[in-house]
């Protein structure tokens, strides 16, 4: 009994260790939580590229809802998930959805070109719109949405340590709110439709 005694209060000294750290790193990686908290404007005119090459501005959605999530196609984990989940809460949506433009803006212009984005993207649902740019136009539009990316080398590869925000833009430009994807596509669905239904009531 003595070893199995030791060894959980060893866990339970480097768990009390690991989470103040954890607690003070958490708020750097996610920037925009900040920003909303503080009022900051979130967004702004961008310049990126849609399939094709096509130029893309914040003026080609002009009287529609964005859906906003950054993020780049190698991404093993938070990235497909939350492109499944955002395909649900379109259908979810029914009619509505066609007041919401999903957009995917990739955080890896090196390696997300137009084509590689597009087919990424369809793949989840054609709805969702992937757009990339040049690194000065990835890293301009990354930072007025509060997003902290950071590169991570692996071997001869790199990987992406990005914010996982989902943004609901309003047809002005602004953000509406934050949406919360981590649970059921129902909630997503609830409170876009809420968001929505409190822009036309005001």
């Amino acid at each position: 009994m003595k070893p199995t005694w030791i060894a959980s209060t060893v866990i339970i000294v480097l768990l009390l260790a690991v989470l103040p750290l954890s607690y003070q790193l958490w708020p750097a990686r996610t920037p925009v939580a900040a920003a909303v908290e503080a009022g900051t404007p979130i967004g702004g005119p961008f310049e990126l590229q849609g399939a094709h090459g096509r130029r893309v501005t914040e003026q080609s959605f002009e009287g529609q809802w964005l859906l906003v999530f950054f993020g780049f196609t190698r991404c093993a984990d938070i990235c497909p998930t939350t492109l499944m989940q955002i395909a649900k809460v379109l259908d979810g949506l029914g009619e509505q959805s066609a007041r919401l433009q999903p957009l995917f803006i990739s955080l890896d212009p090196e390696r997300d070109t137009p084509e590689v984005l597009a087919a990424y993207t369809t793949f989840f649902d054609e709805r969702i719109l992937g757009l990339t740019g040049s690194p000065e136009q990835v890293r301009q539009v990354a930072e007025a949405y509060g997003v902290y990316v950071r590169k991570v080398p692996m071997g001869d590869t790199y990987m992406l340590d990005h914010t996982g925000s989902v943004y609901l833009m309003n047809p002005d430009g602004e953000l509406a709110t934050l949406i919360s994807l981590q649970g059921a596509p129902a909630d997503g669905v609830r409170d876009i439709s809420a968001a929505m239904g409190r822009s036309r009531d005001g």
